[in-house]
């Protein structure tokens, strides 16, 4: 600063009389920036990934002959290890777990997991309410899941086979009290080693788990009014 009182200019004086030279640079930079956009240099090299849906079906329960009653809040399930992410899990040989490469669930494992146990719940209709742990509504009952396996395992040639494994505890809300524990699991085996059949295995293995499920768990008596939260 003192030099540039020195010799009578402006130190502002200084940096201006280099700016029209920094703005042009800075000018050609983007324009540069902008065509190699355009032209489609900046495009990447990895395939998009495929993203993928659940649609399983599932048998009705032995029907009973008690009206509906309780309303049960579903927990988002507990995963184990590598099941928390929307990667499709694939076990191969020395327990090495990976992910399908270029595919993914269109949401993550355990959310899946929870939105298709409530609906499974609700269509086996022993329960007058079946929420998720983010509804409105006060409820009666809590089940809690675990997510055990939910991967394609490759034991040798050939395609793989699908294993879905939960345990639901249900339990009433606000005690301790564990009314039943239900271990729901089945496989699956993919008909071509091809992304396509392994996720219309997933569709039947899960299907059958949850079906498991819904059919196993006891039907709630009626909740007296002062149990009510």
């Amino acid at each position: 600063m003192s030099a540039a009182r020195g010799n009578g200019r402006p130190a502002s004086s200084l940096r201006g009389a280099h700016a029209p030279a920094r703005v042009a640079a800075c000018a050609a930079s983007f324009a540069g920036l902008a065509l190699i956009g355009c032209s489609g240099l900046l495009t990447s090299n990895q395939p998009t990934a495929q993203v993928y849906v659940l649609r399983p079906s599932w048998s009705a329960p032995v029907p009973i002959t008690a009206t509906p009653a309780g309303s049960v809040l579903v927990e988002l399930p507990l995963p184990a290890a590598g099941l928390a992410t929307d990667g499709i899990a694939v076990l191969r040989s020395g327990e090495r777990l990976d992910y399908y490469r270029a595919a993914r669930w269109a949401a993550p494992a355990p959310e899946l997991l929870q939105t298709l146990a409530i609906e499974a719940l609700r269509a086996g209709h022993r329960f007058a309410l079946v929420e998720s742990d983010a509804g409105p509504f006060a409820s009666d009952y809590v089940l809690s899941l675990e997510l055990d396996h939910f991967e394609a395992e490759y034991s040798g040639d050939g395609p793989p086979s699908v294993r879905v494994a939960l345990v639901g505890t249900l339990g009433k809300r606000g005690s301790r009290a564990v009314l039943a524990s239900v271990t729901a699991q089945s496989t699956a085996l993919a008909s071509a080693d091809r992304l396509q059949a392994v996720v219309a295995a997933f569709e039947r293995a899960t299907g059958d788990a949850l079906s498991q499920l819904a059919g196993e768990l006891p039907p709630p008596g009626p909740v007296p009014v002062s149990e009510h939260p």
